[in-house]
């Protein structure tokens, strides 16, 4: 259900990537008259998202929702929803319908019900999910031993989405708090993107190939499925 695919450079990726992102999305709406984008947050995805603004899809058929997010108000320098205002919901884009995860709640566990529903009126399945991987082994917000990952972990769950509190680290940074995608959520997409970049995360790649326990690199949950086609995107 994987495939990597390697790139001499980033420019060469993101040509690549954009026009494989375009005709999935492209596809969905021939086929659905719909298509369902999820994307994170991070400054790797940015470039992606500014060149996809420009492609002449059919963005008003077209939902964006978040892979996931730090619980911080959306003007805050580390919000998700912040960042994908500003580089993929422009130019063209921004005729898309955007879905983001930050309610009024000032705690994410508070917050998780509603977040669900809203995840709840997105049409299924998902069409494609873009998510990232940390150099600890996470991807969207499911961190290393955090307080909630057991239950969103649970590939068989029918809960879209939950409140994660993740252990302080230098990967974390200080908003531990966050809401993300469960393993179930990711799994009603169509595709799966990774999408990494450096030396140093493709080392941390080919450990979570290795076996070992989804708890210390809950990117395996992703890599060790097999109900969904994972593709791997990487340059130096």
């Amino acid at each position: 259900m994987l495939r990597e695919f390697h790139f001499e450079n980033r420019s060469h990726l993101l040509t690549a990537l954009t026009a494989e992102c375009q005709d999935i999305l492209s596809e969905s709406i021939s086929k659905h008259g719909s298509a369902t984008l999820l994307v994170s947050g991070g400054s790797t995805p940015a470039p992606l998202y500014e060149a996809l603004s420009k492609t002449e899809l059919a963005w008003k058929k077209i939902k964006v929702a978040l892979v996931d997010e730090r619980w911080v108000d959306a003007q805050h320098i580390a919000s998700n929803e912040a960042l994908i205002k500003r580089s993929l919901l422009i130019n063209n884009a921004k005729a898309a319908t955007f879905v983001g995860m930050k309610t009024a709640d000032q705690r994410a566990s508070k917050g998780q019900s509603e977040t669900e529903g809203r995840y709840r009126s997105l049409p299924q399945p998902f069409t494609v999910a873009i998510v990232g991987m940390g150099n600890d082994g996470h991807t969207a917000s499911l961190f290393p031993h955090a307080t909630g990952l057991r239950n969103a972990l649970n590939a068989e769950s029918d809960q879209l989405t939950a409140a994660i509190n993740a252990k302080a680290s230098p990967v974390t940074g200080p908003n531990t708090e966050r809401m993300s995608l469960t393993v179930a959520g990711l799994l009603k997409c169509e595709r799966l993107i990774i999408l990494i970049t450096g030396e140093d995360k493709l080392e941390v790649f080919d450990q979570a190939m290795k076996p070992g326990a989804v708890e210390d690199m809950p990117i395996r949950a992703l890599l060790n499925q097999e109900k969904v086609p994972v593709e791997m995107y990487w340059a130096p």
